[in-house]
């Protein structure tokens, strides 16, 4: 009998986490960049054209859950590209919902990816790198960059326009 092993899945849990609360080696996490932001400033739009971090914070929490969900799901898992940018408004109780539904969707996954057994890593499933490895790896790619945004868009988000 296979003992199951975790040494694998557990790094990329803990890469998870530290790509969501902290300790990432690019800089700021998803959640310290959060911390602390009101609705004015997460709707923000520094940029014309670009996106809020508001909009941001809810496209990062589709791709988490999407990613559970082609992980428990399999290769048989459907695309769900209609909220991949969600619409959302600029209310304090819409930007809260946003971050609750973010917090619930990093927890859903980083549960699921420390409870695997790296003999999963190899299984397939929907998308464009077709391993359960290959979509971690992605999400992990995917925190990163929009953390990035996020610390650009920060400092100029918190001030209002002049």
């Amino acid at each position: 009998m296979e003992i199951p092993t975790r040494d694998e899945t557990a790094r990329l849990a803990d890469q998870l986490e530290r790509s969501f609360r902290g300790g990432a080696w690019q800089g700021p996490a998803l959640a310290e960049l959060l911390d602390g932001l009101d609705a004015a400033a997460a709707n923000r739009r520094p940029l014309a054209g670009g996106h809020t971090i508001h909009e941001i914070a809810g496209h990062v929490a589709f791709w988490l859950a999407t990613t559970s969900r082609r992980i428990e799901a399999g290769a048989g898992s459907a695309e769900e590209s209609a909220a991949d940018w969600p619409q959302v408004d600029a209310s304090e109780a819409t930007w809260r919902t946003t971050l609750a539904t973010l917090e619930a969707a990093h927890r859903r996954l980083h549960s699921l990816v420390a409870g695997l057994d790296d003999a999963r890593l190899d299984d397939p499933v929907a998308g464009s790198d077709p391993t359960v490895r290959g979509l971690l790896l992605g999400i992990l790619q995917h925190n990163a960059y929009h953390a990035g945004q996020m610390a650009l868009l920060r400092p100029a988000a918190a001030e209002p326009p002049p």
